[in-house]
């Protein structure tokens, strides 16, 4: 019977970088730091860019709503849905919550921050 490959103790990388948005550079480092347990919805944004899943359904679904009243394309509501559910919020009671999550935001291609928040703004200025 061969072997079982086992990776090395220190093979863990040293950080992992996602799809960006306008502004922002997204990766994820393992030195500790601010921890949040709902960066799941970014890895699933990043394979979503990979499979195009949310674009499939998109596309497979009829939106008859009036264009002149749409604030929230279908593509977004069904994106923000979708990753609550594979996050664990299942019921749907949490949207309110978690559309001003930073990840949340982030996974749906938003900027994470209020970008009339004066940190943000500072953050954002050029020095």
């Amino acid at each position: 019977m061969p072997a079982i490959a086992r990776p090395a103790a220190n093979s863990v990388p040293e950080q992992l970088c996602f799809n960006s948005i306008p502004g922002f550079t997204v990766r994820a480092d393992f030195a500790g730091g601010e921890l949040s347990s709902d960066f799941g919805a970014v890895v699933l944004d990043a394979v979503d860019h990979r499979i195009g899943l949310i674009d499939c359904l998109t596309a497979a679904i009829s939106d008859s709503r009036d264009a002149r009243y749409i604030t929230h394309p279908l593509r977004d509501l069904l994106k923000q849905r979708i990753f609550q559910i594979a996050s664990g919020y299942e019921d749907g009671n949490d949207a309110d919550t978690l559309r001003a999550d930073p990840l949340f935001k982030l996974a749906t291609g938003r900027a994470p921050l209020d970008a009339g928040n004066p940190l943000t703004v500072a953050q954002r200025t050029p020095a």
